[in-house]
C-alpha cells in the first residue's frame, strides 16, 4: 500500500505523554494517561471508510486512522514479524474444502451502538466490493479480489461461506484476499440521513451506499461528530479533530483483546517535517513527546553488529522500526506519456538504476540505518520469501561507467554535463529502440515528496549521477499527498483516461504490504492492477505472478522473483527505517510490527 502507493505511506510509530507518566521510573504498569502520537512528516490523515479508493489508499489512512476504528477481519503482526495474529483477528483461522471457504466469526465483539458483530456485516463489505471494487478500492487486481470469489452466502449468525472460481492457494487466498475484509456495521447501509438502504442483501443497492459513505469520508471535521464514523467496534473512538489534529477516546464497548492497564487517550499531531518534530522531541518539558523519532540526518551510526547507536536523547530508549513492504519509484509507462518508449527499453531501465548509489545512500542521510533494496520482495524483515538469489545483496550497484557503456552501446551520444540525445534510431542491437526518434533526449520530470531528509537527499545526488551521462532530471518538490494525487489525478480512469505527463514519481515511502501481506507481485507488478501505478506491463510477468497464486510454494515465487529483478519495472532505492523510534523510559509500547499496525490499546505507563 502506498498503501498501497500504496500505498502507499509509511506509518511512524510516535507516541508523546500528557498528565500521567513522566515522573514514574518503575515497572509497574498503571491505567490511564494520555498519549500524544506524532504523524509522518508531511503526510495528511484525509480518508475514514475503511473501503478506500486509491488516492486514499495510504498507510495513514489504514493504520493510524481506520484501524484503531475499524478493525480488519484478520489482523497481521505479530512479535516484531509480518505474520497473521490470531489472537487480534475477528475470526478463526478459516477452513478450505475444495473451492469453498468458510470464514467463522467470534462472537465476542461488538460495535459501539450496541448490536453483535455477525456474518451479515462481512456480506456487507464483499457486496460493497462486488459493486465498487474495480474503480473504487485501491487494493483492487484484475480477476482477484472479488473478481475470483464466485458467491457469498452466510449460513449462520457468525458464518459465513465463499465459493472460489479458478484455482487458488489457500496460502495466497487467506494473506491476499481474505486479508482484505474490514467488516462494515448495518448502520453504514445507508444513502443518506435515515434514508435506509440494502447493500447487505442485494448488491445493486452499494453504489448508492458507497457515494454516500465516500462523500461524507473526506470532510475530518465533521468525523468526531458524525452518527456514521461514530460506530466502531475498535478500542478507540475518535473524539476530535482539529487541523490535522486527531484525538480517540477508549471505546468503553470495546470486547475485543487489550492490556490489563492501558491508556485512556490517544492522540495523533501532524508535523510539517522530520525536523520540527525533533525541535518537539529535544525540547522536554510537558509538552515534549514520549515517544518520538530521529531523523536520519541526526541518528548516530550503529557500531557493527547493532541495529542503532548511542542514543543522542537522555531519557529515551532509541530503536528502529522497518516496514514490510518495498523501497521504490515508478516510472510512468502509460502510452501518453511521451518519453514511455524511452522507459520500455530494459538496457535503459538498467542504465538508470546503475545511477542509483544505494550504498551511499545508506552511509550518508541515512546514517547507516536501512536496507538496500534487491528486488520485488522486501529485504526487511529477513522472510523466507527473499529468494537466495536476492540474498547476495544488489544485483545493480552504483557504476557509473556501466550506465554510460549501456547508453553508448544503444546508440545513444553521450554528453556528460550536457543532455545525451539517440544518433542511432532504430530497433537494431545497437539502436536506441522501437519508438524512439532521431534526437530524443534523455531528459525527465521527477516529482518527489518533500519532509523527509534522506529522500530530498537521494533525489539530489541522483540528478548529479545522472548528469554524469547526460541524463537531465528536473526535480520538482511536492507533499506526499501532493504526488500520489498528481500521479492519479493526472492519467484520470481507465473509463475517462486524461492526457498523462508525469514521468517519475517518488512520494518517499514505497509500498507496505498492507492488506496484501504474502508478496507474490500481483497487487504491484500484474497488469491492470490498481496498485501498479505506473501501468507496467509484461507477460511473462503475469504468468510467472499466475503460477505463484494458483500454487504457491518459495520455488515458484523465487521463479518470478529473480525474474522481475532483472526486469526492473521501478527504480529500487534503499529501504530506510520507518522510524527511529525514542521511547520515553516510562512508556511501555512493545516490539512494533513491520506491518506498522499501532494498538495504544496495549500501550501503558510505568510507575
Amino acid at each position: 500500500m502506498a498503501g498501497g502507493a500504496g500505498a502507499l505511506a509509511v506509518g511512524l510509530v510516535l507516541t508523546g505523554c500528557g498528565v500521567v507518566g513522566r515522573t514514574g521510573t518503575g515497572n509497574t504498569p498503571v491505567s490511564g494517561g494520555t498519549v500524544t502520537y506524532a504523524l509522518p512528516a508531511n503526510a495528511d490523515i484525509n480518508y475514514i471508510f475503511p473501503f478506500a479508493p486509491g488516492t486514499y489508499f495510504t498507510i495513514v489512512n489504514t493504520d493510524n486512522l481506520q484501524y484503531l476504528l475499524y478493525r480488519p477481519l484478520y489482523w497481521w503482526g505479530d512479535k516484531g514479524q509480518p505474520t497473521l495474529n490470531e489472537n487480534l483477528s475477528l475470526a478463526y483461522l478459516p477452513s478450505y474444502k475444495g473451492h469453498v471457504v468458510t470464514i467463522r466469526l467470534k462472537q465476542q465483539y461488538k460495535w459501539s451502538n450496541g448490536e453483535s458483530l455477525t456474518a451479515d456485516d462481512v456480506v456487507f463489505w464483499m457486496n460493497m466490493m462486488k459493486a465498487e471494487a474495480h474503480t473504487n478500492w485501491g487494493g483492487y487486481v484484475p480477476g482477484d479480489f472479488p473478481d475470483n470469489v464466485a458467491s457469498v452466502r452466510k449460513v449462520g449468525t457468525s458464518e459465513v461461506q465463499l465459493v472460489i472460481s479458478g484455482k487458488f492457494s489457500p496460502t495466497w487466498f487467506t494473506d491476499n484476499e481474505l486479508s482484505q475484509i474490514t467488516p462494515l456495521p448495518l448502520a453504514w447501509d445507508v444513502t443518506g440521513p435515515h434514508q435506509a438502504s440494502d447493500c447487505v442483501h442485494r448488491v445493486s443497492d452499494c453504489t448508492a451506499v458507497f457515494n454516500y459513505l465516500n462523500s461524507i469520508a473526506t470532510n475530518p471535521s465533521n468525523w468526531s461528530s458524525s452518527p456514521i464514523w461514530s460506530v466502531v467496534d475498535g478500542p478507540w473512538r475518535l473524539a476530535s479533530v482539529s487541523q490535522g489534529a486527531l484525538t480517540f477516546a477508549w471505546n468503553s464497548r470495546y470486547t475485543g483483546p487489550a492490556a490489563a492497564h492501558h491508556i485512556a487517550v490517544f492522540k495523533e499531531l501532524p508535523f510539517t517535517s522530520e525536523q520540527a518534530e525533533f525541535n518537539v522531541l529535544q525540547a522536554g518539558g510537558n509538552n515534549a513527546l514520549d515517544v518520538g523519532y530521529l531523523p536520519t540526518v541526526d541518528a548516530p551510526v550503529p557500531p557493527p553488529g547493532s541495529s542503532a547507536g548511542q542514543n543522542p536523547v537522555a531519557g529515551y530508549q532509541l530503536h528502529a522500526v522497518y516496514t514490510w513492504g518495498l523501497s521504490y519509484f515508478p516510472y510512468n509507462f502509460n502510452p501518453a506519456n511521451p518519453q514511455v518508449a524511452i522507459f520500455r527499453q530494459l538496457y535503459f531501465r538498467r542504465a538508470f538504476q546503475l545511477l542509483v548509489n544505494q550504498a551511499a545512500i545508506i552511509e550518508g542521510p541515512l546514517h547507516g540505518y536501512g536496507r538496500v533494496s534487491t528486488g520485488p520482495v522486501g529485504d526487511s524483515p529477513r522472510t523466507s520469501y527473499l529468494s537466495p538469489t536476492a540474498l547476495q545483496g544488489d544485483p545493480f550497484p552504483y557504476n557509473l561507467g556501466e550506465s554510460r557503456s549501456l547508453l553508448a552501446a544503444h546508440g545513444w551520444n553521450v554528453n556528460p554535463g550536457g543532455v545525451t540525445t539517440c544518433q542511432n534510431p532504430g530497433i537494431g542491437p545497437s539502436q536506441c529502440g522501437s519508438g524512439i526518434r532521431a534526437g530524443a533526449q534523455l531528459s525527465f520530470t521527477l516529482r518527489y515528496a518533500t519532509g523527509q531528509s534522506w529522500v530530498e537527499a537521494g533525489v539530489l545526488q541522483l540528478k548529479s549521477n545522472a548528469s554524469q551521462v547526460g541524463i537531465n532530471i528536473k526535480l520538482i518538490a511536492d507533499t506526499f499527498d501532493g504526488v500520489l494525487s498528481y500521479i492519479e489525478g493526472s492519467c484520470g480512469s481507465a473509463a475517462k483516461p486524461k492526457p498523462c505527463p508525469w514521468q517519475l514519481a517518488d512520494w518517499g515511502q514505497g509500498w507496505s504490504y498492507v492488506p496484501d501481506y504474502l508478496p507474490t507481485g500481483d497487487e504491484l507488478f500484474q497488469t491492470g492492477s490498481a496498485g501498479n501505478l505506473g501501468a507496467y506491463s509484461d507477460h511473462k510477468d503475469d504468468q510467472l505472478i499466475a503460477q505463484t497464486v494458483q500454487n504457491f510454494s518459495l520455488r515458484a515465487m523465487y521463479r518470478w522473483e529473480d525474474y522481475l529483478a532483472k526486469q526492473l519495472p521501478v527504480v529500487m532505492q534503499p529501504e530506510a527505517p520507518a522510524a527511529l523510534v525514542e521511547n520515553i523510559d516510562n512508556l511501555y509500547i512493545g516490539p512494533q510490527d513491520p506491518t506498522l499496525d499501532v494498538t495504544p490499546e496495549f500501550w501503558h505507563f510505568l510507575r
